[in-house]
């Protein structure tokens, strides 16, 4: 079974055994203003996904099988949208 390695600034951040999994580690770096799209733009971000044959294989130090380019996009349609609280100035 493949595993899913996420990284951020080249720092592993998470990880899952498959790629849905592994996106959600990405709440650990959501920016502050919630603007995935600049964040990502940051050359240094880097944010990508590594692909190994198995779980044993990554402890292994086994070369990953693929690297997966993460987009904005791809994190925003991940991570579980957040309840927008009511306004108590607007009637319901």
């Amino acid at each position: 079974m493949a595993f899913f390695e996420a990284l951020w600034h080249g720092e592993g951040i998470g990880d899952g055994g498959d790629l849905q999994e592994a996106l959600l580690a990405y709440s650990a770096v959501k920016p502050e203003d919630g603007d995935w799209d600049a964040a990502c733009a940051s050359g240094a971000a880097n944010p990508r996904i590594l692909r190994y044959r198995s779980f044993e294989a990554y402890l292994d130090n086994a070369d990953e099988l693929e690297t997966i380019p993460v987009t904005a996009a791809m994190i925003a349609a991940a991570l579980p949208r957040s309840p927008v609280a009511p306004n108590p100035d607007q009637p319901a």
